[in-house]
């Protein structure tokens, strides 16, 4: 009798959800085939549909050295909740196959296609790595499914939410197999949408928006546990894990400004009908309020406000009241220095567009014929003729030299908080003269051996004082090298970075020691400060500024006293500097604002 039911239920789900479920009574483990048919029916060999063959290497084709898949699967094509242990992909033909070095990345999300190119980068956030390693060759055979077990399970547990599959290949170089050396068969869904995307790129991983968007999905096979139903309070909310928003394989518990985090919940105890409500605090371990809309298994965050913050998951069954809660997880900000993007810039002078000397007059910076690093990159000492001073307000020139023709651009980091930025950046030269080039002197051709250009440039007033970074950057002439390609990848040209020192502006002193006495309070504040300079009674406080994170003056008024009252309850919550001129010269203290 019990055979009969469970065979009258399994009839109902697969005319329902039009899926064939293959279920497991013992270890309560459903293996879904989407679409239905074992081997795949009614489907597309997508070798013959397109000339390229590009789309029929995915997921799991090493032709290029980086190739991506991402596919989406809405909740009524899965038609349950429950923890997936694996996924598998059909084989559509094998010639001569290479191994895959493999990552896959799953998410819940509240999109079931997609509706633009996007990037690699952007459809991995908030992602979970559940499986690394690779796939060997001789896995693949011709109408075979290959199976790839988790390391990880994924818990789809969150109401009505559509699931999305990452799949990276690594296999380097320009890959390591032939054109055909592997296909998988894809179909296209019933509501012709588009529902996938992909990634190609030799040498480096892509970093740019996806080639194309699909109707097309490969056939898979998933294997999912069934997970009891939430009632009463939740057993156990687990403990966070934070990884990087941009290498799930890196636990961190510090950020840079805008820096992305993924916090997860690891221990938690499986259950369907669990409501998560992720919660932060800037105050410590108490006064913790609901972040809006982060009611998902994972949370994707920054410290935006530059201000250490501590996290917590807050667990509860539909349906019921009792909560439970997750550990703490306590986030601090980075230190700015540690924070410059140095990583995956790209950069070679194979086209004479290698910097060749910096300096900046009136200054000790007078760096020359430096030539073409191995790596496109330096980072020269904080010393000697690799370093400079800068007085806040003054003008300066910077004196670049090249060996090509280049397009160049510079930035300082003004305000210190390891990004450069649009409104620190200053354009070099779209081309420029070389050491190389020619011109017609009395009718002879002869070098032109004068390639200096000079940049003028001025540091503003309320930058902020102390050590900070000067990039140069170049790349072949005609490339976009502008405000906002800083940390992009080029093909060509090198960067130079310095770390200079900002100073009170000249014929100023800084106040000595005045600054250890300066007390603002509260900090964090609400909607007043008192700023107090404790053992100077009589120093007179000619006025007072109030710079944000990225150096903006938000307030500025003239003080009666050393011991006064400022209203902040207009400025957003963050981190501030408050600078003083005082007859003795200049100071600044830094103050959080937390609302």
């Amino acid at each position: 009798m019990a055979v009969l039911k469970l065979s009258i239920m399994y009839r109902k789900i697969k005319f329902v959800l039009s899926f064939v479920f293959i279920i497991h009574l013992v270890s309560a483990q459903i293996t879904l085939t989407i679409p239905p048919g074992n081997p795949p029916t009614d489907t597309i060999s997508l070798i013959y549909a397109y000339a390229d063959y590009e789309e029929a290497r995915k997921p799991l084709g090493t032709y290029w050295g980086y190739e991506r898949t991402a596919f989406i699967f809405s909740h009524s094509e899965i038609g349950m909740y429950g923890q997936i242990t694996s996924i598998a992909v059909y084989c559509d033909s094998a010639n001569n196959p290479s191994d895959v070095p493999l990552k896959i990345y799953v998410r819940e999300t509240t999109d079931s296609m997609f509706t633009f190119q996007t990037t690699v980068a952007n459809e991995e956030e908030g992602a979970l790595l559940v499986y690394s390693g690779t796939i060997p060759a001789d896995t693949f055979a011709k109408n075979q499914w290959v199976t790839i077990n988790f390391s990880t399970p994924f818990t789809h547990a969150t109401h009505n939410k559509a699931i999305e599959f990452i799949f990276e290949t690594n296999a380097g170089g320009t890959g390591n197999e032939g054109r055909y050396g592997k296909f998988f068969t894809h179909y296209q869904p019933a509501n012709d949408l588009p529902v996938s995307q992909y990634w190609n790129e030799d040498g480096s991983p892509p970093i740019l928006q996806g080639v194309t968007l699909s109707y097309y999905r490969p056939n898979v096979q998933m294997t999912i546990n069934s997970i009891l139903g939430c009632g009463g309070m939740p057993t156990n909310a687990g403990t966070i894990v934070a990884t990087s928003a941009y290498n799930a394989d890196s636990l961190v518990d510090t950020l840079c400004i805008n820096q992305g985090v993924v916090l997860s919940l690891s221990g938690t105890t499986p259950a369907t009908g669990l409501a998560y409500q992720w919660q932060d605090s800037i105050i410590g371990r108490s006064s913790f309020a609901n972040i809006p809309g982060a009611d998902s298994t994972v949370l994707l965050t920054s410290l935006t406000n530059g201000v250490t913050t501590w996290y917590r998951c807050k667990l509860k069954c539909v349906s019921a009241h009792d909560s439970t809660y997750s550990s703490v997880k306590q986030i601090t900000l980075r230190n700015y220095l540690n924070c410059y993007c140095t990583a995956g810039l790209g950069g070679g002078c194979d086209f004479n567009s290698a910097i060749d000397s910096i300096a900046i007059p009136g200054t000790t910076l007078a760096n020359g014929l430096t030539g073409c690093s191995p790596s496109a990159y330096t980072l020269y000492p904080y010393s000697g003729n690799t370093t400079a001073t800068l007085n806040q307000g003054s003008t300066y020139s910077l004196y670049t030299r090249y060996n090509g023709n280049v397009s160049s651009s510079f930035w300082v980091d003004y305000n210190q908080n390891g990004i450069l930025e649009p409104s620190e950046w200053t354009q070099i030269c779209l081309q420029s003269p070389s050491i190389y080039d020619t011109m017609t002197v009395d009718g002879v051709l002869v070098l032109q051996l004068d390639s200096l250009i000079s940049t003028s440039f001025t540091v503003p007033i309320g930058a902020v004082q102390g050590k900070t970074l000067l990039r140069v950057r170049s790349r072949s002439a005609g490339s976009a090298n502008d405000s906002l390609t800083v940390c992009d990848y080029f093909g060509s040209g090198e960067i130079e970075d310095y770390y200079v020192t900002i100073t009170s502006p000249a014929g100023i002193n800084k106040v000595t020691g005045i600054t250890n006495q300066v007390t603002v309070y509260p900090n964090p504040a609400n909607t007043i400060i008192n700023l107090s300079i404790s053992q100077f009674d009589n120093e007179k406080v000619n006025n007072l500024e109030i710079y944000n994170i990225v150096g903006e003056c938000v307030h500025r008024e003239i003080a009666t006293s050393s011991n006064c009252q400022i209203n902040v309850a207009d400025l957003l919550s963050g981190v501030y500097f408050i600078k003083l001129n005082t007859r003795q010269g200049i100071c600044t203290q830094k103050f959080i604002i937390a609302r």
